[in-house]
C-alpha cells in the first residue's frame, strides 16, 4: 500500500499535534534584512507575505526582504502600518497609526481617510459580500468603518456601534460580522440592518478570532486569559481558558492552526498554543499549554501579528525580526539531549518505542511523549540490541549488560582485555560475541566458543543474520560470508567498492551493505554497488532499512533518502543512471546528517512502522504514511529588467532605449515554506536553444542583444519538485538605432553595391586598359615587322631582280635559258608586289567605326556569285570600336564569309552587327550547312578554321557559337564584351562630328560598290 502525501496546502493531515519544539523554526532578524517592529501581516494573492511596520510597509518572498516604493506621483500617508488585509480580489488594504487607509491594486495605491486623524486603524476584514471593513481605536476615540460602492462610511449608535475605541473585527463564516468596540462584542447578523450586543467582557483591547467549529474566541476581558462564546446566539455558555502565564498575559493575536490548535503571541511572553479537541461538535481545550520564546530561538519574546499562509507555514512577527513555524516530515524526539559526545545507540522497544543509549544513560523515546530516562549507565556504550525474548543488551568495551526493567545487570565478556566486538543474535535468544579474540556464544551462564564467526583479518564492526540463515559479517573494507561451514570473502576486488563498511542490513534475503563511498546490494552472487561519485546522496552511507512496501531508506552525510522500491530495482540494474531519490535533511526538520562514529545501525523501523534515525545532534524519527508534501506550484513572478541603470516593473510590454545589448531580469517564486529549495527555469525566445536550469538563482543576465522584440519565460518548482509550468512572461522591445536600422542596411547595401560597381568598372578598365596595351604593343609589332620586310626583304629582293635584270639583258634574245629566267624575274616582280600589299596591309589601320563597310568589302572580295544575295545590317547607333577588337572581329568574320563562299552553296548570307552592350555579330546563311560530327568537334580534321576563329574570340573574352539552322544553314554568333569591344570615347561632339564626316563620305562610296557587287547595307 502506498502511503499518502499529505500536502502543506491541505486543511489538516492526520496524525496527532506536534510540540511547538518539533515544529521546524526560522527566524528572520535585522541582520538578514527583516525589518524590526512588526505589526501586521498579510499574505496577497501572488504569494508575497507583507509585513507592516512602524517604518514602513514591506514584502517578503521566502529569500529577500523589499521595501515597498509606491509608484511615481504615489505616496504611503504614512510609514507606521498597523494593520493588513488581503482580499479574495487581489487588493492589499493598510491601515496606518495616522488614521488613513490605503488600497494596494496592481501596483498602484490609492489613499482614503476616514475621518479622525492621528486614530490608528488596529484591524481590517472583509466580509461573504466583499464589503471591507476597518476598526479604529486610541484611548475612548475610535470607530467602525466599512467600504462598500466605493466610499468609506463610518458607523455610529444608529448602526448599533457602541461609541469609543474598537480594536477587532472578523467576518464570520456565514456571513455576520464581529465587531470589539467601547469594551462591547457586538455582532451584525445577515440581513440585519443595525449590529447586536452580545454578552460578553470585551475589554482591554481584545483580539477576536473564528474557530473552526464557528465559535468566537476572543482575548482579554474581566479576567486574564481567553474566552469562548458560541457563533450563533448570545447569552450561549462561556468558557474560559487560561493560556501559560507571562508577565504581560494579554493576548496580541490569536489564531487557529489547521490541526485546530489555537495560537496566541503575547505583548512580552513570545509565542504560545493550547491544545483543543473535538467534544459533541465543539473545538473545546484539552489541558495541552505549550510556550515557544527568546530562550527557544524566537527573535523576540515582544510579539504581534501571527498569520497561517497559502502552503499551511505560521508565521510570527515581531519587534526584531520574523519567525516561521512549520511541520516537516522529520520529528526530533523530545526529552533527549542534543548531543551525545560518543554518539547515541538505538535500538526497537515496545508498542513504537525505541530504546536510545546516550552517553551516560539509557531512554525510552516515544513519537507522543517526552524521552523516559530509564537508567544511568557506568560505562560509554558502543552496542546496543533487543533480542527475541525483549531483552535489551548493552554492549561498552568492557562488559555486555542486560536491563532487567529497573537497571542493568553485567554480563562478563569471555576475554580478560577491553577489545571492540560484535554483538550477533544467532538465533533467538541465543546472543553471540565476535572479537580479534575469537568468537563465543551464551549458553546459560557461561560463554561457549564459536570458532565459525571468529574473524582472521579486522576486529568485526558488525554480525547479522539473514532470512536463509547465512551470517554476515563487516571487518573494514570487506564483508565474510557464512553459510553452513562455507566462507566467502567480499571486497573491492568482487566489487564491493565501499571502502570502509560502515553498516550491514538484511531484510528477508535482501542483504545490503554501506560505506564510505555508496550502497552495495547482493543479488546472490556478488555485490553491485551504487557509487556516491555518481550518486552523491549516498556518500557514507550508515543506516539502512528496507520496509515492508520494499521502499529503501538511508541515513547519509547528505541526510536521510528515501528511494522507492520501483526506483531501487532500476537503480541496482542499471548503476551509473541518475537515481529517483527524495533527501530530508534539516529543512525537513531532521536535526543533522547520520551519525558517523556507530557500531551499529544508525536506522530502524519501530513496531508502529515509524522510522528512526541517529544524527550527531539529536534523534528524530519519520512517519512513511505521514510524509508533507506540498502540491502547491509557486506563483512565479518577474520583478523587474534592469538596464542601463534603469529598473522597468515587468507587468506590461516594455520599450527599451535603441541600442541596447545588456539587461538583467530579477524575478522570484513565492514559495515560503522551504525557499531554498526552490527551483528556476527560464527562456529567452530567439536567444536560448531551450529552457535554461537556474538552479535557485533569481536573476537572469543577457548580454549582445540585438533590435527587436523578445518574450521572457520564467517556471518555477517548490521544494518538492512541483513546477509552476504556466509561469510568468514579460516582453520587451529593443528598437534600433539608425545604425542598427533597415533603412541604415539598406544604405549600407546599396554603397556596397555601388563600391562593388565601382570596384567592377575598375577591373574592366584595367583589363581594357591591358587589351589597348597588348594591342598598342601588337599594332607596334607589325609595323616594326613591316619595316623589316621593307628595308631588309623586299630591298634585298630588288637589288637581286635588279641584278639578274642586268645579267638578263646580256644574254641573247634566243637563248633559251634568257626565257626561263625572264620567267623568274616576272614571277619575283609578282612576289614584291604581294609582299608590298602585305606591308600595306599591316602599316594599314581600319576604321575603327568602318566595321559595315569593312564587311563589305570582304564580301565584295569574295566574288561571291551573282545570284547570292548579302545582306549587312547594322542595329544601334554605331560606336567605334578599338582597333585590336575591329582586326580580330575582320579576321572571323572574314574566315566565316570564305567558308560560306567556298562550302555553303549558298543564295543568301545576312550579316547582323548589333551594337549594344555587348557587341553581338551574327552571320547567317541557307546553304548546305556544316556536318554536325564537325561542329561537335570544333573543326574538321587537319584544318584549323574554326579552331582559330574560336581562339581570337576568347582573345577578346568573348563567345563564339556555331549552330546548325533548323531551316537549313548555319548561324554563327559572335558576342563581345563592351569594354572590350568599344572604344573610349573623348572630345567634343564637334569634334566627334568633324572626324565623322570623311567616313560617312567614304561610307556612300561602299554602298556604291555593294551595290554594283549585289550587296544591300543597312
Amino acid at each position: 500500500m502506498l502511503a499518502p502525501l499529505w500536502s502543506t496546502g491541505d486543511a489538516c493531515a492526520a496524525g496527532a499535534p506536534r510540540s511547538l519544539q518539533q515544529l521546524r523554526h526560522t527566524a528572520w532578524t535585522v541582520r538578514d534584512g527583516a525589518p524590526p517592529e512588526i505589526w501586521a501581516l498579510a499574505q496577497s494573492r501572488d504569494g508575497y507575505l507583507w509585513l507592516g511596520t512602524g517604518s514602513g510597509l514591506y514584502r517578503f518572498d521566502g529569500a529577500r526582504f523589499e521595501r515597498f516604493r509606491p509608484m511615481q506621483g504615489e505616496h504611503l500617508p504614512s510609514l507606521n502600518v498597523n494593520s493588513l488585509l488581503a482580499t479574495r480580489t487581489g487588493d492589499l488594504w493598510i491601515g496606518f497609526a495616522s488614521g488613513a487607509v490605503a488600497r494596494l491594486r496592481a501596483g498602484h495605491l490609492a489613499t482614503f481617510d476616514l475621518g479622525i486623524s492621528s486614530v490608528p486603524v488596529l484591524a481590517l476584514a472583509e466580509d461573504r459580500a466583499g464589503v471591507i471593513w476597518a476598526v479604529f481605536g486610541e484611548d475612548n476615540r475610535g470607530g467602525v468603518a466599512r467600504f462598500r460602492g466605493g466610499r468609506w462610511e463610518v458607523l455610529d449608535r444608529r448602526h448599533g456601534v457602541a461609541a469609543g475605541a474598537a480594536t477587532s473585527v472578523v467576518a464570520g463564516m456565514d456571513g455576520s460580522v464581529w465587531i470589539a468596540v467601547g469594551g462591547e462584542l457586538a455582532v451584525l447578523r445577515p440581513g440585519a440592518a443595525r449590529f447586536a450586543r452580545v454578552s460578553a467582557s470585551a475589554s482591554e483591547r481584545p483580539q477576536l478570532r473564528q474557530a473552526p467549529d464557528g465559535a468566537i474566541w476572543l482575548s482579554t476581558g474581566t479576567r486574564p486569559g481567553l474566552q469562548r462564546i458560541a457563533g450563533s446566539a448570545a447569552g450561549a455558555p462561556q468558557t474560559w481558558v487560561q493560556p501559560p502565564m507571562t508577565a504581560n498575559p494579554r493576548a496580541e493575536s490569536i489564531f487557529f492552526d489547521r490541526r485546530d490548535g489555537l495560537w496566541g503571541t503575547y505583548g512580552s511572553g513570545g509565542v504560545f498554543r493550547l491544545g483543543l479537541d473535538w467534544v459533541d461538535g465543539a473545538l473545546l481545550p484539552n489541558g495541552l499549554r505549550e510556550r515557544f520564546g527568546l530562550e527557544r530561538g524566537l527573535t523576540s519574546n515582544l510579539a504581534n501579528p501571527i498569520l497561517k499562509d497559502r502552503e499551511g507555514n505560521i508565521w510570527v512577527g515581531t519587534n526584531l525580526g520574523l519567525d516561521q513555524f512549520r511541520e516537516t516530515s522529520a520529528v526530533v524526539a523530545l526529552g533527549l539531549p542534543t548531543d551525545s559526545r560518543n554518539g547515541f545507540r538505538i535500538a526497537p522497544g515496545p508498542a513504537g518505542a525505541m530504546f536510545v543509549t546516550t552517553n551516560e544513560a539509557l531512554f525510552l523515546a516515544s513519537p507522543g511523549r517526552v524521552a523516559r530516562k530509564l537508567a544511568r549507565l557506568p560505562r560509554r556504550p558502543l552496542i546496543l540490541h533487543t533480542d527475541a525474548l525483549a531483552r535489551v543488551w548493552i554492549g561498552t568495551d568492557r562488559t555486555l549488560g542486560i536491563w532487567s526493567g529497573t537497571s542493568v545487570r553485567d554480563v562478563p565478556l569471555p576475554w580478560r582485555r577491553p577489545t571492540p566486538f560484535a554483538l550477533v543474535e544467532e538465533r533467538p535468544g541465543r546472543i553471540c560475541v565476535s572479537s580479534a579474540n575469537g568468537a563465543f556464544c551464551r549458553k546459560g551462564d557461561r560463554w561457549v566458543p564459536e570458532p565459525l564467526l571468529a574473524t582472521t583479518g579486522n576486529p568485526p564492526t558488525q554480525i547479522l543474520r539473514d532470512g536463509a540463515g547465512r551470517t554476515w559479517i563487516a571487518e573494514g573494507d570487506r564483508i565474510e560470508l557464512i553459510e553452513g561451514t562455507r566462507r566467502r570473502g567480499f571486497s573491492a576486488r568482487k566489487d564491493l567498492a565501499l571502502g570502509t563498511v560502515v553498516v550491514i542490513a538484511v531484510r528477508g534475503n535482501h542483504v545490503y551493505a554501506g560505506g564510505d563511498f555508496g550502497l552495495a546490494r547482493f543479488d546472490g552472487r556478488r555485490f553491485v554497488t551504487l557509487r556516491s561519485d555518481v550518486h552523491p546522496f549516498l556518500s557514507r552511507t550508515a543506516g539502512i532499512v528496507e520496509t515492508a512496501s520494499g521502499d529503501l531508506w538511508l541515513n547519509t552525510a547528505r541526510g536521510v533518502v528515501k528511494v522507492a522500491r520501483s526506483d531501487l530495482e532500476v537503480a541496482f540494474a542499471h548503476a551509473t543512471r541518475p537515481i529517483k531519490a527524495r533527501v530530508f535533511d534539516r529543512d525537513d526538520g531532521m536535526p543533522g546528517v547520520a551519525q558517523q562514529d556507530s557500531w551499529s545501525q544508525t536506522a530502524f523501523e519501530a513496531e508502529d512502522g515509524r522510522l528512526w534515525f541517529l544524527t550527531r545532534v539529536g534523534v528524530a524519527w519519520i512517519d512513511p504514511t505521514q510524509l508533507f508534501f506540498n502540491r502547491l506550484p509557486p506563483p512565479v513572478i518577474i520583478k523587474s529588467l534592469t538596464s542601463g541603470g534603469r529598473s522597468y516593473l515587468g507587468e506590461a510590454p516594455i520599450l527599451l532605449p535603441k541600442g541596447t545589448s545588456n539587461l538583467q531580469i530579477a524575478y522570484t517564486a513565492t514559495s515560503l515554506a522551504v525557499p531554498s529549495r526552490v527551483q528556476f527555469r527560464y527562456q529567452l525566445e530567439g536567444i536560448d536553444d531551450g529552457w535554461v536550469d537556474a538552479g535557485t538563482r533569481r536573476e537572469a543576465f543577457y548580454t549582445g542583444l540585438t533590435p527587436g522584440s523578445y518574450r521572457f519565460r520564467l517556471m518555477a518548482a517548490n521544494e518538492d519538485g512541483v513546477w509552476n509550468r504556466q509561469g510568468a512572461t514579460l516582453a520587451f522591445t529593443i528598437p534600433p538605432t539608425f545604425v542598427q536600422s533597415w533603412t541604415f542596411r539598406l544604405l549600407c547595401g546599396l554603397a556596397a553595391l555601388l563600391i562593388l560597381g565601382l570596384l567592377y568598372r575598375l577591373r574592366l578598365r584595367a583589363a581594357a586598359h591591358r587589351i589597348r596595351a597588348r594591342m598598342a604593343e601588337r599594332m607596334g609589332e607589325r609595323e616594326r615587322i613591316a619595316r623589316e620586310l621593307h628595308d631588309t626583304l623586299l630591298q634585298s629582293v630588288q637589288t637581286l631582280t635588279l641584278h639578274v635584270q642586268v645579267a638578263v639583258e646580256d644574254l641573247p634574245r634566243d637563248a633559251p635559258e634568257r626565257a626561263r629566267l625572264e620567267s623568274a624575274l616576272n614571277r619575283a616582280d609578282r612576289a614584291i608586289s604581294e609582299g608590298r600589299d602585305r606591308v600595306r596591309d599591316l602599316r594599314t589601320q581600319l576604321d575603327p567605326e568602318g566595321i559595315v563597310e569593312i564587311l563589305a568589302e570582304i564580301v565584295a572580295e569574295q566574288g561571291f556569285d551573282p545570284a547570292t544575295g548579302v545582306r549587312i545590317q547594322a542595329i544601334g547607333d554605331t560606336r567605334p570600336l578599338t582597333p585590336v577588337a575591329l582586326d580580330e572581329i575582320v579576321r572571323i568574320a572574314g574566315e566565316a564569309i570564305a567558308n560560306v563562299r567556298q562550302h555553303a552553296k549558298a543564295t543568301q548570307l545576312r550579316i547582323e552587327i548589333r551594337f549594344a552592350r555587348p557587341l553581338t555579330i551574327r552571320l547567317s546563311d541557307d546553304g548546305a550547312g556544316i556536318p554536325a560530327a564537325i561542329l561537335e568537334r570544333g573543326g574538321k580534321a587537319g584544318h584549323y578554321g574554326l579552331q582559330g576563329m574560336h581562339e581570337r574570340a576568347r582573345k577578346l573574352r568573348g563567345t563564339l557559337a556555331i549552330r546548325a539552322l533548323a531551316v537549313g544553314g548555319t548561324e554563327l554568333v559572335l558576342t563581345i564584351p563592351a569594354h572590350v569591344a568599344y572604344a573610349r570615347r573623348g572630345g567634343s561632339r564637334w569634334s566627334a562630328w568633324r572626324d565623322r564626316l570623311p567616313r560617312l563620305f567614304n561610307a556612300r562610296l561602299w554602298r556604291r560598290l555593294a551595290a554594283s557587287r549585289h550587296i544591300t547595307i543597312d
